[in-house]
């Protein structure tokens, strides 16, 4: 019986750890990316017009700066590049921004590969930086 009881508090304490484990990496990410794409180029050009990216900010504090690192493939290369968004950004509400970024590569559909955010600087000065970044 006490054998049973030990080994129903061992597998307890696993799960237990391993929501642990697992529940910083689910609530790690304090931006909500809603919509990111290339958008389309102007009339008689090729290349494409920049990058929307709708987002919100998770939790109660305010933010002062955001950086998203965003894929985008066209037929000659595979882009990763980097765009900051400086600003008073409140929690809860749906920032929608246009970027300059790839704005001087060929278009090739409005479709990125990949649009996470890499790092939070909070209005208080503290920092948040995505576990895979660094």
């Amino acid at each position: 019986m006490k054998a049973l009881i030990r080994l129903s508090s061992g597998i307890a304490l696993c799960g237990a750890l391993t929501a642990v484990a697992f529940a910083p990496a689910v609530a790690a990410t304090p931006v909500l990316v809603k919509q990111c794409f290339v958008t389309p180029p102007k009339p008689l050009s090729k290349t494409a017009s920049g990058t929307q990216i709708d987002y919100v900010i998770y939790g109660k504090k305010v933010a002062s700066q955001i950086t998203f690192a965003v894929a985008y493939r066209n037929s000659a290369q595979h882009f990763l590049r980097t765009v900051t968004d400086v600003g008073h950004f409140a929690p809860g509400k749906e920032i929608q921004h246009h970027f300059k970024l790839y704005n001087d590569v060929t278009y090739a559909g409005q479709h990125v590969q990949s649009c996470v955010p890499v790092k939070v600087k909070w209005a208080d000065a503290t920092l948040w930086v995505a576990p895979s970044s660094h």
